[in-house]
């Protein structure tokens, strides 16, 4: 059997994805193009990147449809059955679990799970949980306590991992941990609560708590790097930015997202450089199309095989699904056919490399099954 048929032929473990929704059939044409750019586009723009050209391929396939009739394909998107579609676009990849972030847009992952007959499993975003929390609680001890328990609760229970989106609200430059400064912020942010955690203080010593609680219970740690909504400020997604944060929590396992983009060479250096950060490929890949297999070889150059995680980061729309499903294989494909042929690996090892990648390693450190 060949590497690319090895690899068409491997059953995807999806580390981190959100779930889907309903896209109303009268908006669909100025709201399709924006779901494929992670930037706040004009719609005329957003018509014209690589990704949404791309997504109009995985519609012409769908509908049997040439891809150059664009009216008519979103026009056939906006009639499908929501829960039918998406359960087809999701078992077209062959892919096994999903890891879902439950905060956003909101679905949870047991809801999720009538939309796809893949295994399901939920991770907790710690923001929206310390904005609940701080709207139910007057005092920071009464907060502490809730916020600890309701963390160890979540991984005791079915949760398999946290999530920060720390980088859309402060950035990655978590800062030490406090605990009089963050009772100084929790005071402070009484007379100025408009429902956003952004407070350094506040924030950095709740994930400084997570993080803690975390390594205790062998859960790993989602932080996303790199490019993002437009709140994400373009320098302070670089995950080197979490060096200090890393060297803190060394017994807690922490999976830096989406490749960093565009910092992906920075991201694969701190993935290769501490024993307890892994790196995920999702949104870079497929948003980055005709640059996948380029994303693919720079984190390959000296991260070890079994330190890169198959992801989508698939929201709102389940083509997202199938596009990353398509460009990470034939990127991950391509670039391993051309180690091999560099001597460098054999083609029994990029097997096993692609098998690790796609599915074994996020098995493994979720401790899944």
């Amino acid at each position: 059997m060949s590497l690319h048929a090895t690899i068409s032929g491997v059953s995807p473990v999806d580390n981190h994805a959100h779930a889907i929704e309903p896209l109303s059939g009268e908006t669909i044409d100025e709201t399709f193009p924006g779901i494929f750019t992670e930037g706040a586009l004009d719609t005329r723009d957003a018509r014209h990147t690589l990704n949404y050209r791309a997504a109009l391929g995985v519609l012409a396939d769908r509908f049997d449809t040439p891809q150059s009739a664009e009216a008519e394909l979103l026009a056939r998107r906006g009639e499908v059955n929501h829960a039918r579609y998406t359960r087809d676009c999701i078992a077209e990849t062959g892919t096994e679990a999903i890891l879902i972030d439950e905060g956003f847009p909101g679905l949870s992952a047991r809801e999720f799970t009538q939309y796809t007959d893949a295994d399901v499993f939920p991770m907790l975003r710690l923001e929206p949980l310390i904005e609940e929390l701080y709207a139910e609680h007057s005092a920071f001890t009464a907060f502490e306590t809730a916020f600890q328990n309701r963390v160890a609760e979540a991984l005791d229970g079915e949760y398999v991992a946290l999530k920060s989106i720390a980088a859309y609200r402060r950035g990655l430059t978590v800062g030490s941990r406090d605990r009089a400064d963050a009772r100084a912020a929790f005071a402070d942010l009484e007379s100025d609560w408009d429902g956003r955690i952004e407070h350094p203080g506040l924030l950095d010593y709740c994930l400084h708590l997570a993080l803690s609680i975390a390594g205790e219970h062998g859960a790993p740690v989602q932080f996303h790097t790199g490019f993002g909504d437009p709140d994400a400020h373009p320098r302070l997604v670089n995950p080197t930015h979490l060096i200090e944060c890393i060297e803190t929590h060394h017994e807690t396992d922490l999976v830096l997202l989406h490749g960093g983009y565009p910092y992906v060479g920075q991201a694969a250096y701190v993935t290769a450089t501490y024993p307890n950060v892994h790196l995920d490929l999702s949104l870079a890949i497929p948003f980055a199309q005709h640059g996948a297999s380029r994303i693919l070889s720079t984190a390959l150059e000296v991260v070890p095989t079994t330190k890169l995680l198959y992801g989508t980061d698939a929201f709102y729309t389940p083509e997202l699904f199938v596009l990353a499903a398509r460009r990470f294989k034939a990127a991950l494909a391509e670039t391993l056919a051309e180690i091999v042929e560099s001597g460098i690996v054999t083609e029994a090892y990029a097997e096993t490399a692609a098998r690790q990648i796609l599915r074994e390693n996020a098995l493994d450190l979720y401790e899944l099954y």
